[in-house]
């Protein structure tokens, strides 16, 4: 699965791609034109991103669950 990019702040970050024959491109934040090469950050930093949004799904179900419970 190809890891999205996404928006940090006033960054984007964009994870590590890898192309049809296999080879990887480091991901890397970046900002007006600015990149920082995250070498050895790229995949945890992923990691954070996938979990928080995996959180903020969970949290926006349990809300909306709370606010619009279904009627039996």
């Amino acid at each position: 699965m190809r890891e999205p990019i996404a928006p940090l702040g006033t960054w984007l970050f964009v994870p590590d791609r890898r192309n049809a024959v296999g080879d990887v491109s480091t991901g890397y934040l970046s900002r007006n034109g600015e990149r920082v090469v995250l070498s050895h950050t790229s995949r945890p930093l992923a990691d954070l991103v996938r979990k928080i949004g995996q959180l903020e799904s969970d949290f926006a179900a349990r809300i909306g669950a709370l606010l619009f419970p279904e009627e039996s």
